[in-house]
């Protein structure tokens, strides 16, 4: 044989072979350290204990479980030896078999997780009853008893009180607006899923007549589950009304376009814009006047209808305010002179100091009535603080002790302040609801937290973007709408969704200040006669509803964070 001949390399394909050291596997994976040590003895004691366990109450199903981890256990390990993983092997090594510890603890969770799933079939079907008829219930809970075994779930209470928890007591004869609703909202969404998800209807008129469909969607839904209707002797007057405001309004509205194109001063923007938002407040008074309400929501609306209002209502109203709040919070206009603002303060605390504190130290006994009595002093301190932290910007500080303040306590606190403080506050013989008073409470709680995230994605903007935008001759409002906000808010969503999601499952408090929703009529299941004691399975079907919106919100985040390139550059 030649040089070239023995230099040439073997057709033989290359053979892997096998070597394992006992020894130094021992060492490097059990005895490196006696905590290891101790730690792998525990786990594999209770490992063994649960699969024993496991092997005894279901021997088919368990042996099936360690028949198939033992299978891939032994691929792995033995792919690992030769250096030559195929897919699965290599995802197991990577994910389940890295370590003694993550091989135990991949049939122990194993193990938990079927006997969790089998204990929960059993308990929901194998030993449930579907009967919502009292009668037959209480013969099935009979038969359970005599055989000494304990009963499954009893979803024969969930299936007869369905509709108080879904809607409560509203009326029988008035459900056709539930209909009307749940159509209108199913046909808006299918639209809304060709229209939205194709380019060629990206700057279409379909597309903006959507827009403002949705936008009138709040509206609409409200009228109808409110019974909203116009009085008969007066659809004349609210017809004209009508027509004449939304002249009117869109008048002033490209009026006050054009004076702000030819004169781009900020403040004469916002005195334009404050004018046309009054004249819209009185044109809907003038029109909202000509209406009567069928229903009263505050006995009419319940069960998960309620729940959902209240947390639909807060999410889209705190979206606005928060953003609001955000940008009052890092403004920048010219604020208060330290003279005017320390002159006033003078002058004030002057005047209470006489008013108030004098005669309050009339009784020189009382320390505490004297301390009080001093509170006037508390104002200089707080006009120094307005000056130095905001340079005497009264925006910023009414948005940041907003925010801070309502921050500060708990949403119950919230919730028991719109019912029990808030009313003392109205002019006498004024009343509002207790539900649009927890609604508005809602949304005020949630857009103080969401004005937080807002903010921090304002702060994650580059100087430069903002610079950019002053360069080309935007306005302020032009920049913050083109260019800042939708940077910012697309940073944030995950955040913002996040606080949507435990805004929803925050609703439950609402059970405690009165109103009857979803999980107080859970609450009141277990109260009724034909089913007394009945208590886990309606909160089981509340979990599944929460759960169940949750993920729905969760889901639409992540489908819109991909869409957006959240997260990539």
């Amino acid at each position: 044989m030649t040089v070239q001949q023995q230099n040439l390399p073997s057709s033989k394909p290359e053979e892997h072979h096998i070597h394992f050291d006992m020894r130094r596997f021992v060492r490097e994976h059990i005895l490196r350290s006696w905590l290891l040590a101790v730690w792998l003895v525990v786990l594999t004691y209770i490992t063994a204990v649960i699969t024993w366990g496991q092997l005894q109450s279901a021997t088919v199903v368990t042996a099936v479980v360690i028949l198939i981890w033992a299978v891939t256990l032994i691929m792995t390990v033995y792919n690992e030896l030769r250096h030559k993983h195929n897919p699965m092997t290599l995802w197991l090594k990577a994910n389940l078999y890295s370590s003694i510890t993550n091989v135990l603890l991949t049939l122990l969770l194993t193990l938990l997780i079927f006997a969790g799933i089998r204990s929960f079939f059993d308990y929901a079907f194998t030993r449930a009853n579907f009967s919502p008829i009292p009668e037959v219930s209480d013969a099935w809970e009979a038969s359970y008893a005599e055989t000494g075994q304990e009963p499954g779930a009893n979803w024969g209470a969930v299936i007869d009180n369905m509709r108080n928890m879904l809607v409560f007591r509203y009326p029988q004869e008035e459900s056709w607006r539930l209909y009307a609703v749940l159509g209108y909202l199913g046909v808006m969404l299918l639209a809304s899923t060709v229209v939205y998800s194709q380019e060629r209807f990206r700057r279409s008129r379909l597309r903006r007549a959507m827009n403002i469909l949705w936008v009138l969607t709040p509206i609409i839904t409200f009228g109808l589950l409110l019974g909203v209707a116009v009085q008969p002797e007066l659809v004349m007057e609210t017809l004209i009304t009508s027509v004449v405001s939304i002249a009117v309004l869109g008048g002033l509205f490209f009026f006050t376009k054009w004076v702000t194109t030819q004169y781009p001063v900020a403040w004469l923007g916002l005195v334009m814009g404050l004018i046309w938002v009054a004249m819209l407040a009185g044109a809907l008074y003038l029109i909202v006047g000509n209406f009567s309400v069928k229903l009263n929501p505050d006995q009419a609306w319940g069960g998960l209808l309620l729940t959902m209002i209240i947390a639909v209502f807060a999410i889209v109203a705190s979206f606005p305010l928060g953003v609001l709040l955000a940008l009052g919070r890092r403004s920048h206009i010219r604020g208060v002179p330290a003279w005017l603002t320390y002159g006033s303060t003078a002058l004030l605390t002057l005047y209470f100091l006489v008013t108030s504190t004098l005669p309050g130290l009339q009784d020189p006994a009382n320390l505490f009535a004297i301390i009080l009595a001093l509170w006037p002093l508390a104002i200089p301190v707080a006009a120094y603080l307005f000056q130095k932290y905001f340079k005497g910007n009264v925006v910023a500080a009414f948005c940041t002790v907003y925010i801070e303040v309502i921050r500060g306590v708990p949403l119950i606190t919230v919730l028991f302040m719109s019912i029990i403080l808030f009313p003392i506050l109205l002019p006498k013989g004024t009343e509002v609801l207790s539900t649009w008073r927890v609604m508005v409470a809602a949304a005020m709680f949630a857009s103080a937290y969401l004005a937080e995230n807002v903010r921090g994605g304002l702060q994650a903007i580059p100087r430069g973007q903002y610079e950019a935008a002053e360069s080309i001759g935007l306005s302020t409002v032009q920049k913050y709408r083109l260019i800042v906000l939708p940077q910012a808010i697309r940073v944030v969503i995950p955040a913002i969704v996040g606080q949507f999601i435990g805004l929803f499952k925050d609703t439950t408090l609402i059970a405690i200040v009165g109103l009857v929703e979803f999980l107080g009529v859970a609450n009141l299941i277990s109260a009724q006669t034909d089913w007394l004691g009945v208590r886990r399975e309606p909160y089981i079907f509340l979990m599944l509803i929460y759960f169940a919106g949750s993920w729905v919100m969760a889901a639409s985040s992540r489908r819109m964070e991909k869409q957006m390139g959240v997260g990539e550059r």
